[in-house]
């Protein structure tokens, strides 16, 4: 069995993980053509696949068809990385990290981000050590009698709620699945554009998909609320970035917080990169310590062909 890793970090396996299968690594950029071209010269049966820009097409898929038997995914959430029928059609098996491996640490690292923006903790934490002691440059915003826009209701979304719930917010969810006569304690189940107009902050908790690309955009810009904020632990292309950029610049969104980007990793020129209004990560919420030893466990488990 011989493995191509794609986009998989060479230091993390070997401080994490250090008896993974040894295998080929794939530049962080490359082609279906390249891709296509490293399985046959290496005879890859198996892509152990993490950070992926692109997309395994019906195209790609075909190209790959006859030589991989798997492609593991370092993923939770797959559907917009794989045409998962075409997969099927090649005889390419496709698996997947479980559903919950990681959603505390997920919804935790949401709700950092979100104390971090409404506390300025790190703009404070900036100022003190830049010799400044002004207790009224800035101040922080309050938790309590605020509310809190959650989008999607998967693993994650309840995790978050069940962590917000009792800070004395309001916690508004909308979801794919929509029921808003259902029960569910401290929550009120509103529309997106609901959710948008009467929340102070959101945080966005679900998958890409065609339904969900770019689901904020310029048309909720002016819906938003004076000092609201946002957090992404979604996937980039959940939020149009240049709309949050000029939600941002214009002062309608008081701070965007994200884990995530449309293209990873970020280039130097990217637009967020450019405002003092952003709190950023490395696409990193899901690792920590424990996350990082059992999520390779489970991957390289799954390996068998």
């Amino acid at each position: 069995m011989k493995l191509l890793y794609i986009g998989v970090c060479r230091e993390n396996l070997e401080k994490y993980y250090p008896s993974y299968i040894k295998g080929e690594f794939l530049k962080d950029t490359f082609t279906d053509a390249e891709l296509a071209d490293a399985v046959t010269l290496k005879n890859i049966d198996v892509l152990m696949v993490d950070v992926f820009n692109t997309t395994f097409t019906a195209s790609l898929l075909q190209q790959l068809k006859g030589r991989i038997k798997l492609i593991n995914f370092l993923y939770q959430s797959i559907d917009s990385l794989i045409d998962l029928k075409e997969a099927e059609n090649c005889g390419i098996e496709v698996r997947k990290l479980p559903d919950d491996i990681y959603c505390d640490e997920v919804a935790e690292f949401a709700v950092a981000q979100l104390l971090c923006a409404c506390k300025g903790t790190i703009q404070f934490d900036k100022s003190v050590k830049n010799g400044e002691w002004n207790q009224a440059i800035n101040t922080n915003f309050s938790l309590r009698g605020k509310t809190l826009g959650v989008v999607g209701f998967g693993n994650i979304g309840k995790r978050i709620v069940r962590l917000c719930e009792n800070w004395g917010m309001n916690i508004l969810v909308t979801r794919k699945r929509m029921n808003k006569n259902q029960c569910v304690p401290n929550v009120t189940f509103v529309d997106f554009s609901d959710l948008i107009e009467n929340s102070n902050y959101i945080i966005f908790a679900l998958p890409i998909n065609k339904d969900t690309f770019q689901m904020f955009n310029e048309n909720h810009t002016e819906k938003l609320n004076e000092n609201s904020i946002i957090v992404n632990i979604s996937r980039g292309d959940i939020v149009d970035e240049n709309a949050i950029y000029e939600s941002l610049r214009s002062g309608r969104l008081y701070k965007y917080c994200t884990d995530v980007f449309s293209q990873e990793p970020v280039n130097n020129d990217h637009v967020l990169l450019n405002s003092d209004k952003t709190i950023l990560s490395p696409h990193v919420a899901w690792a920590t310590e424990d996350t990082m030893e059992k999520a390779y466990s489970v991957w390289f488990n799954q390996t068998a062909i």
